[in-house]
C-alpha cells in the first residue's frame, strides 16, 4: 500500500469532464441511463462538489457544445469511425438539454466553464491559463467517460507540469471494461488514484 501525501487546499481545483446530460441523462437510452445510475457518479460527484466549495476550492467545468452543422468538427479516419459507417452522433448544441450539466451538478457564478472543440480539455481552450491564473498545480480530475475526455485530459495535465489525483469514483464509462482498465492500468502512469472519500481526507 502506497503512503499517499497529503493534497494541499490551496493550489488546488476540481476539473469534472463533460458531466452533462448528453452523456448522463439521455432521453433515447434508459439502459445507458441506468447504468450511469447504479454507476453513482453523479451522486459522488455532488458530494465531492459540496465538500469542496466548503473548502473554497475552484470548481472548473469541461463542457462540449457543437455548431448543429458539425462545420467546428473533424471527422478523421479512425477504426472506430469507419466501423459507425461514418455516422457521425447528433451534435450537442448549445443551449440544448444534452449541453447542459445534469441538474444535481449546478454551474455557480464562481465557477469556470470552459468550452472543448475536442476530445482533449486542454486542446484548443484556455484552461491551462485559467488554472495557472489562480496558481493552480495539483488538479483533482473526474468526469465521463473515463477512458477518452479525461484520460486525454489527465495526460496533459500531466505533461504540463500538473500533479493529478484521478478520482476514481467521479469518473465512468458505461463500457466498464474500458473504465477500469483505463483507472488501473493507465491512470497510474500519469497521477495518483483515489476515491472522493479518500481525497477529502487527505485534504482536511
Amino acid at each position: 500500500m502506497i503512503e499517499q501525501p497529503s493534497i494541499p487546499q490551496v493550489g488546488t481545483a476540481l476539473i469534472l469532464n463533460d458531466m452533462i446530460n448528453g452523456n448522463l441523462r439521455t432521453k433515447s437510452n434508459p439502459d445507458h441511463n441506468k447504468l450511469i445510475e447504479e454507476s453513482g457518479i453523479i451522486q459522488n460527484s455532488a458530494r465531492l462538489v459540496a465538500a469542496l466549495r466548503e473548502r473554497k476550492i475552484p470548481i472548473f467545468w469541461i463542457r462540449v457544445e457543437r455548431r448543429a452543422d458539425y462545420a467546428d468538427v473533424v471527422f478523421t479516419l479512425t477504426d472506430a469511425f469507419l466501423a459507425s459507417g461514418r455516422k457521425r452522433p447528433p451534435a450537442t448544441v448549445r443551449g440544448s438539454y444534452e449541453a447542459a450539466n445534469v441538474d444535481e451538478l449546478p454551474v455557480q457564478p464562481e465557477d469556470q466553464v470552459i468550452l472543448k472543440p475536442r476530445f482533449n480539455p486542454f486542446i484548443g481552450t484556455d484552461l491551462d491559463l485559467q488554472l495557472r491564473a489562480r496558481k493552480i498545480n495539483t488538479i483533482l480530475f473526474g468526469g465521463y467517460s473515463t477512458n477518452v475526455g479525461v484520460e486525454s485530459g489527465v495526460r496533459t495535465a500531466r505533461d504540463l507540469g500538473y500533479d493529478v489525483v484521478v478520482v476514481s469514483d467521479c469518473c465512468y464509462n458505461v463500457n466498464k471494461e474500458l473504465h477500469e482498465w483505463t483507472l488501473t492500468k493507465i491512470m497510474p502512469i500519469f497521477a495518483r488514484v483515489l476515491t472522493a472519500e479518500q481525497v477529502l481526507k487527505l485534504l482536511a
